[in-house]
């Protein structure tokens, strides 16, 4: 079975060098300070906190951040744990007010609000879009500027760390902008963001980075975050070469060769879709998804399916372990699925 779903981008999880891992008990290392240390220095960072999902990575931000009368805006282009975490901000600050983002809301801003925060995923796997960073920083300095209303953008940014930015930093970087360290009242805009080991870095759990001070009053009331002792010693001595491997560009370049030789031979094969060059992944609209999955899966390849959409669409992963191949063998195989499927529907 060839699989092409959403995870693991980097091929990192079945890398040799993960999976040969090996400890002396006896060597004198503290494996949890270093992977603390690591991480805080992948991101240009004092600190981080460590948390079982990216999802409760993102809830502790959140219950650290928004605040009461903060003008919320989703954009409509966002899936995963945004969608699940507005009902625990609507029971933290019961006079926040939350919107979908659309250009008509720029056009009259609420009077009591105190602050503008856009919520979104970094990455959105459901619509294959990037969050537009610099669009949105330009609009919230403007209002600013005019209004003295100052801004805040948070993203999840679990598909785009590891990922995106000259130092696969995020999606932050990757526009240019440097994410606050610490929370500050006096900026005109402010960026936060949370992430996930479980796409790129291709291991387990969620973190926050920040400045020392900061996350260490995070750490005392924030029951989601996980101590050193709750944390097993295999998934750190993963994580620690994980951010290692991650930060290879020749692992990068496989993946970006990946995505465009698939979207190459989709092309040959005559099948619509939609890419954006810096993604790991490619959308396709197929007749019936869900029963055109089983018949794919049924021939030997597995696919992920969009959700949080009326009509899912494919979500076509490639990582940097795929060999062309397996690339081909997938895209002579959806051809003939989606052929047959066309046959039926004259007939």
């Amino acid at each position: 079975m060839y699989s092409f779903c959403p995870s693991d981008y980097l091929a990192i999880r079945s890398a040799p060098e993960i999976l040969q891992l090996t400890f002396d008990s006896e060597e004198s290392v503290d494996y949890y300070k270093t992977f603390e240390r690591s991480l805080s220095h992948f991101f240009d960072a004092e600190r981080m906190l460590y948390f079982p999902d990216g999802y409760l990575a993102l809830v502790a931000l959140l219950r650290d951040l928004i605040q009461e009368d903060d003008w919320i805006l989703i954009p409509p282009e966002t899936d995963g744990a945004i969608v699940d975490v507005l009902e625990i901000i609507e029971r933290q600050c019961e006079s926040a007010r939350i919107e979908t983002l659309t250009e008509k809301c720029w056009e009259k801003i609420p009077e009591t609000v105190s602050r503008i925060v856009i919520l979104a995923s970094g990455i959105c796997e459901t619509y294959g879009k990037i969050a537009p960073i610099d669009e949105w920083s330009a609009r919230l300095e403007a209002i600013h500027a005019q209004h003295g209303i100052s801004g805040m953008i948070i993203l999840d940014d679990s598909l785009g760390v590891g990922l995106l930015g000259e130092h696969y930093r995020g999606t932050f970087e990757h526009f240019g902008v440097l994410p606050n360290r610490e929370p500050n009242a006096q900026a005109s805009v402010q960026y936060f963001f949370s992430g996930s080991f479980s796409d790129a870095f291709g291991a387990s759990g969620g973190f926050i980075v920040g400045d020392r001070k900061w996350l260490r009053v995070m750490r005392r009331h924030e029951p989601c975050c996980c101590s050193w002792s709750e944390i097993p010693l295999s998934s750190i001595v993963a994580g620690l070469k994980a951010l290692e491997l991650a930060a290879e560009p020749e692992r990068h370049e496989i993946l970006r060769k990946n995505v465009q030789f698939l979207a190459e031979k989709l092309t040959e094969a005559g099948i619509t879709f939609q890419s954006n060059p810096f993604l790991p992944f490619i959308l396709v609209k197929v007749p019936n998804p869900k029963e055109t999955l089983k018949v794919l899966e049924a021939r030997g390849c597995r696919v992920g399916l969009t959700h949080f959409t009326k009509k899912p669409q494919f979500c076509i992963s490639v990582t940097a372990a795929h060999q062309p191949m397996e690339i081909e063998f997938l895209v002579k195989t959806l051809a003939e699925v989606l052929h047959e499927c066309e046959e039926k529907k004259r007939r």
